[in-house]
């Protein structure tokens, strides 16, 4: 399906794509010369039960044939290494356990939070648990933290997390669903290393946010038959920014571009040695607002380029193009803001078109 190439196999979608119309397309143009069972063999990883709805929705529109394995990113262990590993503890029990400690906590000092905000807090830790659990962090990175706080906040919130200690300890804690999927996970990684799959595998849709998938994106991009698809990739990023943001990578302390919309592609980049241009289109198939890319590509540069705006801003197309269907709405409070959202929501229901929140 791919030609031999010894460096990372990447490609992108820009902004703006039909993500799901354009990934089935490009693996329909690139299996159009092979037998129609060739695409049986494509092993599809995406990201989301929705996207694989919808991207089984796209190969139903190209009439009967075959459809790719499709998985989850969530669900790739392996059944004989979900065998081999603890059985997770249920995340209710877990939850309740956190609610009693949390009880016991409150009682030693009732100012630290009411009783009534007991299955909250232990809602709230649960979920910073599952974070921890799924990226492997554990509390000595939690307590190595540099945190200035003069009013005492952080040393409060540590009293809370001291609490999962004893659930991320792997000598005595039971692991859950997170744990159990992350260890799954390595042990297919470990055997892809010795013994690479020679059918295609394709991870589409991820931007490596989490630490499971980024390991997975960098092993799937150096397969024989292995390829990487992301979403929203900005092809009209300069050099210019991608050096800021590869020094944000290589220095922790800088962090002037963390939240820059591509930052997890040149964290990405930067682990597998690869060059922004090394990242391929996957179709040919053009933004539907290119002008409102290169706008918004303008807009989002880290703040050590902003003087760029002055430069490159003269040079965009015409605005009335990059701003066409646009609609600003300056709301004077919140819940104006929400009022104006859930009637425009229902006016596109009431019309019968698509909708969506972000």
């Amino acid at each position: 399906m791919f030609e031999d190439k010894d460096a990372p196999r990447l490609f992108a979608l820009p902004p703006g794509a039909d993500f799901a119309r354009e990934l089935v397309r490009g693996l329909k143009a690139r299996l159009t010369d092979q037998p129609p069972h060739a695409m049986a063999k494509v092993e599809l990883i995406l990201t989301t039960r929705r996207m694989q709805r919808r991207v089984e929705a796209m190969f139903d529109e190209y009439g009967a044939g075959f459809l790719p394995r499709i998985r989850l990113i969530t669900d790739l262990a392996d059944p004989i290494d979900t065998a081999l590993l603890p059985r997770p503890i249920p995340a209710l029990r877990r939850q309740l356990e956190l609610a009693e400690l949390i009880r016991k906590l409150i009682e030693t000092d009732p100012n630290i939070a009411p009783r009534s905000a007991v299955y909250d807090l232990a809602q709230s830790l649960n979920a910073l648990l599952d974070e921890m659990q799924a990226e492997g962090v554990t509390p000595d990175d939690i307590h190595a933290l540099d945190v200035s706080d003069q009013s005492g906040h952080w040393e409060r919130a540590l009293r809370f997390l001291n609490i999962v200690t004893q659930y991320v300890d792997p000598d005595t804690a039971t692991p859950d669903a997170a744990t159990v999927n992350r260890l799954a996970l390595t042990r297919r990684l470990a055997r892809w290393a010795d013994h690479p799959p020679e059918h295609p595998i394709i991870l589409a849709g991820s931007t490596g946010s989490r630490g499971s998938a980024f390991k997975l994106m960098q092993a799937v991009s150096q397969l024989p038959q292995g390829a990487v698809v992301l979403p929203g990739f900005d092809f009209f990023t300069p050099e210019s920014v991608w050096d800021v943001l590869r020094d944000d990578v290589a220095n922790a302390e800088a962090m002037q571009g963390e939240d820059h919309p591509q930052f997890r592609f040149a964290r990405m980049l930067h682990a597998l040695g690869a060059a922004p241009t090394s990242v391929s289109v996957w179709t040919e198939t053009d933004a539907p607002s290119p002008a409102r890319n290169a706008l918004v590509s303008l807009a989002m540069r880290p703040a050590p380029v902003t003087d760029q705006w002055l430069q490159e801003g003269p040079n965009l197309p015409a605005l009335s193009e990059a701003v066409q269907s646009l609609t600003l709405v300056e709301a004077p409070s919140p819940r104006d803001e929400a009022r104006a959202i859930a009637m425009r929501l229902r006016q596109a229901a009431e019309d019968g078109v698509t909708a969506a929140l972000i």
